[in-house]
């Protein structure tokens, strides 16, 4: 164990020695540095969060972890294996990922520098918002039911297990199609997260009848049902009535238009919060 520490306290007197902060400019120099490799891992982290990449990734990262211990430990037979695995690893990533990667390098030759590093992420989450809003504008001329549940900080994992599966882009026309009359996947709640929708068919916990009221029907009830047990927010569409409500905290803001629920959305799910929010009617 001394051996380790006495290790890692050596490497971590290399770097500090290779640091040139022998002036204010190379000051700022290093902190560049120090926020472009933070931005770099960033894009990687979700680089690989969206790509098969993810369970590879977690293999690399333990064998590197394993190639430190065996390095450290001096263990001479495995840091030979890992020493060979790591100079061919390399080039068999290449070949694995080379779909990904030529994404990769097509979108930093489209990207302005602000989005880069996937700084649109906001971008993303107001398309996604206003495809919503598209298609509850439509079911409500029609009168046909909706409930979507828009996820926040607090995860429905237990609600996504009762759900079929989608892991798609969240579009106006998918959203119509899922609650559809007599379509398999109509009855029940999407789930969106972020920008993607991540299942149809949910099955939401119902509120209780005193907190919720008379008027209203099981969508209501399962709208506020869900945001009683975490700080999701929940777009309902009266099959009935064509009314478009929208659950929060326990609580039901109604009759909203399609522009009202965008600017409502948009102004609790999109991270640089709109300035500018339109009155909205709360009845």
């Amino acid at each position: 164990m001394q051996n380790i520490i006495k290790s890692l306290s050596g490497m971590l007197n290399v770097i500090i020695d290779t640091l040139d902060l022998t002036s204010p400019v190379r000051y700022i120099i290093t902190a560049i540095d120090v926020v472009l490799v933070i931005l770099i891992a960033t894009y990687i982290i979700k680089f690989v969060k969206r790509t098969r990449a993810g369970q590879i990734f977690k293999g690399i990262i333990f064998i590197a972890f394993l190639y430190i211990v065996a390095k450290l430990s001096n263990m001479v037979i495995l840091t030979f294996l890992l020493d060979n695995f790591m100079s061919y690893g390399i080039i068999l990533l290449l070949i694995v990922f080379q779909p990904e990667l030529r994404n990769v390098f097509e979108k930093l030759g489209r990207s302005k520098i602000v989005d880069v590093f996937d700084m649109d992420d906001n971008i993303l989450v107001k398309h996604a918002i206003s495809e919503t809003a598209k298609a509850v504008e439509i079911m409500s001329m029609k009168q046909i039911g909706a409930l979507i549940v828009f996820e926040r900080n607090t995860k429905v994992a237990e609600v996504l297990k009762e759900g079929i599966p989608i892991n798609g882009k969240v579009t106006s026309e998918l959203i119509q199609n899922i609650f559809m009359p007599r379509t398999p996947l109509h009855d029940g709640a999407v789930v969106i997260s972020g920008s993607e929708m991540l299942a149809a068919k949910c099955v939401l916990p119902l509120a209780s009848e005193v907190s919720v009221p008379r008027n209203v029907g099981t969508r209501h009830r399962a709208a506020i049902g869900i945001t009683e047990i975490s700080d999701a927010l929940v777009v309902v569409v009266s099959e009935e009535t064509g009314i478009i409500s929208l659950a929060e905290g326990g609580k039901l803001i109604r009759d909203l238009t399609a522009d009202n629920l965008r600017d409502l959305l948009i102004k609790k799910l999109d991270r640089t919060k709109v300035k500018s929010i339109k009155n909205i009617v709360r009845k």
